[in-house]
């Protein structure tokens, strides 16, 4: 069923959408607006893309089907007469992990134990996502939403109910379309980043949660630049480091989840075979299941060790 739109409605395929004030800026493949749906009354908001893949809509129609409070309730997807396929979701009132981590103000007041509490509740979302045979393939703390109560403090949030949303680069496992797919820089796997679309799975979703958990844990990313093609060579070739002050257990745990094999070479010297076979080693190291991380993220209660003053003062 097609859609249209006069700048305020849109006819969908379970009710018709009065769209309110953008929410979201124009991204990379659209922008978001939030909206009412005129039968029920309920609060959505309204993704629109321009570009999307041809699995897209069908993945949509799966995720439509799961009910879990750790996924994002989607209420309506449909493709409207300008071709663009809309995306309407129940609206979370909340606040998503990069607004927090941004804010410094806020950020200091966050008990680093509640990320932990958010990673465990993404790690049981990616469970029931995974065996679905879907990967999300966009996992950064910007698609992590922490839901608030009306007065609610982010302080006071109860991180444990952390919503995953946004699953537009979301794709079937195991991926045999051949379609090149976008990549996160910081947060994206190699195999995602020299796209090698048949190594994708489950345990990339798990490297870019632990590059995620590590960053809001710890204030700063495993590896950082800012120059981009330095920063991809470090996702590429630079391994996860244990912190003065991070306790053991979390260390295993998220440099497990991050492992990348080393290359010989820098990979645009080495055949593609070479490759492959460097990057599938890599992934072969990873967490298999977003269950087997769970169980030891489950284990950690304190991200931190007890450290004298000198390194709580100057070092990680």
């Amino acid at each position: 069923m097609t859609a249209r739109a006069d700048n305020q409605l849109l006819v969908g395929q379970r009710d018709t959408y009065r769209l309110d004030a953008t929410i979201g800026g124009k991204g990379k493949y659209g922008g978001i607006r939030r909206a009412t749906a005129v039968a029920t009354g309920e609060q959505v908001s309204v993704k629109s893309l321009d570009k999307y893949s041809s699995t897209l809509p069908q993945l949509l129609q799966t995720l439509q089907r799961i009910d879990h409070p750790g996924i994002a309730p989607i209420v309506d997807t449909f493709i409207g007469d300008d071709g663009r396929l809309h995306i309407v979701r129940q609206f979370i009132d909340g606040i998503d992990l990069k607004s927090i981590f941004t804010d410094k103000a806020l950020y200091r007041r966050i008990d680093e134990r509640k990320f932990l509490d958010a990673g465990r509740a993404v790690l049981r979302a990616l469970s029931v996502v995974h065996r679905a045979g879907i990967i999300h393939r966009d996992i950064k703390p910007s698609n992590i939403v922490i839901p608030l109560v009306e007065g609610q403090s982010p302080v006071e949030a109860d991180f444990a109910q952390a919503v995953l949303i946004d699953f537009e680069q979301c794709a079937p496992y195991p991926d045999t379309s051949g379609v090149r797919s976008a990549f996160a820089l910081v947060y994206s796997p190699p195999e995602m980043l020299l796209k090698y679309n048949s190594l994708v799975g489950p345990w990339s979703d798990l490297f870019a949660l632990s590059v995620t958990l590590f960053q809001l844990i710890m204030g700063k990313a495993p590896y950082t630049d800012c120059n981009p093609e330095i920063l991809v060579n470090l996702q590429l070739t630079y391994p996860m480091h244990q912190p003065a002050r991070m306790a053991d257990d979390l260390f295993a745990c998220l440099s497990r989840a991050a492992y990348k094999a080393p290359f010989r070479l820098p990979p645009r010297r080495l055949e593609q075979q070479e490759i492959e076979q460097t990057l599938s080693r890599g992934t072969q190291g990873r967490y298999r299941s977003a269950d087997d991380m769970l169980a030891d993220l489950e284990k950690v209660s304190e991200p931190f060790k007890h450290v004298n003053w000198f390194v709580r003062t100057f070092g990680q």
